[in-house]
């Protein structure tokens, strides 16, 4: 009787030891799933970085002033972001601007409804702000889609700072055509997405801001 009860632990035993083994077996397989997906999608990534790379434009300073010169519009002081500054031409490319932290001047290449308040604060940097007045249609969404790939992935970073010194915003104010380009003291309106040209624009003007920093 011994000898069985003996016999029936030792059985039990293997049994455990082979679900242990086969435990073992199954959670290192799926780690090395988990290993594989990982260098997977890195690689992918890593990828896809390369060809945003090499599909940007490359930065060529333009010397030669492009678009319609504005006349300043006064002291670039700051102002309380409950209030608003009149201006005497819109869009604004100077003048009393808001300043809050993250919020005027906003972050590089960012896209969000933005108040002149806070553009004026980016051109102010040496930025330029893309705007447009299309609310609705095809040919609208069409125009904003090609608008944010250009600020994403086209636009070239400038020497200087190595930034992507655009925002954009729709805006509807004393907007000519459907598309507006504006720099400290300079603005440009396209009938139509033109990237040629906003590259020309943005060569020209970028860091050209009173206050020269990133």
């Amino acid at each position: 009787m011994k000898a069985m009860r003996q016999a029936q632990r030792d059985e039990a035993a293997a049994r455990q030891r082979a679900r242990d083994r086969r435990n073992l077996l199954i959670v290192g397989g799926a780690l090395a799933l988990v290993a594989v997906a990982i260098v997977v999608v890195a690689a992918i990534l890593n990828h896809q970085a390369q060809v945003i790379q090499a599909n940007k434009i490359k930065f060529q300073a333009v010397t030669t002033p492009v678009g319609q010169q504005v006349p300043d519009e006064g002291p670039a002081t700051h102002i309380d972001p409950s209030t608003s500054a009149t201006y005497k031409f819109y869009p604004p490319t100077s003048g009393p601007h808001y300043s809050l932290q993250g919020s005027a001047p906003v972050a590089w290449q960012t896209i969000a409804t933005l108040q002149d308040g806070q553009f004026v604060h980016n051109l102010e940097h040496g930025g330029i702000a893309i705007l447009y007045n299309c609310p609705s249609g095809n040919d609208c969404t069409t125009l904003k889609t090609e608008l944010e790939n250009y600020v994403n992935n086209l636009a070239p970073a400038e020497p200087t700072f190595n930034e992507v010194k655009l925002v954009m915003t729709p805006y509807s104010r004393g907007m000519q055509k459907k598309v507006a380009l504006v720099a400290w003291h300079y603005v440009d309106f396209l009938d139509t997405y033109d990237p040629n040209e906003m590259t020309r624009f943005y060569e020209s003007h970028v860091d050209q801001g009173p206050e020269h920093i990133p």
